[in-house]
């Protein structure tokens, strides 16, 4: 037997989403893990051949503070690529009460390099942190999430549901496009 199946309820809902602290080693070591495919003792390995290249920040910190010269370099590669009306300075708190905060975040040591490295595993790492680190410093990303809920006419069984979700407002997103598949 035929059944006809109907929509019982659509809920559409604005939602703001903010940007991510800049890195600390966790969170490097977990998005590389996710996005790029790397272990964290060679996200680590890769991590220090850019350090010692002079081209990011010390990679073993728990601090996602950003010293006053890389917030003033990010608002201008925001106001330059993005539009000076998306930079939003923001400071981050640490989550816990022991974070050994002698270093400040993992961060590219000059924004106008957008790439760097001399292999690609380098260049996708410093990359991440590149879009990750500038998009903190950004607006929040505005979107729509739409639930659609769904059953069969005249039929007991549960019901059927699907959220998706568009962006409004690009915001930080524009800097770190590979993030919206993070949730």
């Amino acid at each position: 037997m035929k059944k006809s199946w109907f929509v019982k309820d659509v809920k559409e809902t604005d939602v703001k989403k903010s940007p991510r602290a800049p890195f600390i080693t966790s969170t490097l070591q977990q998005s590389a893990s996710s996005r790029l495919g790397f272990a964290p003792s060679r996200t680590m390995g890769i991590a220090q051949k850019l350090y010692e290249a002079g081209h990011i920040t010390y990679m073993r910190t728990d601090s996602t503070n950003l010293a006053a010269s890389a917030i003033a370099q990010i608002s201008e590669v925001v106001a330059k690529n993005f539009g000076k009306d998306l930079l939003q300075i923001r400071t981050y708190a640490a989550k816990s009460k022991n974070a050994q905060e002698a270093h400040e975040a993992i961060r590219p040591t000059h924004f106008n390099l957008e790439s760097a490295g001399i292999n690609d595993e380098q260049k996708k790492l410093y990359q991440l942190i590149w879009n990750r680190t500038v998009s903190s410093q950004m607006a929040d990303a505005g979107t729509l999430r739409t639930k659609i809920t769904a059953n069969v006419d005249g039929a007991d069984t549960p019901n059927f549901s699907i959220t998706g979700t568009q962006v409004k407002f690009p915001g930080w997103l524009l800097a770190d496009p590979a993030s919206r598949g993070d949730d």
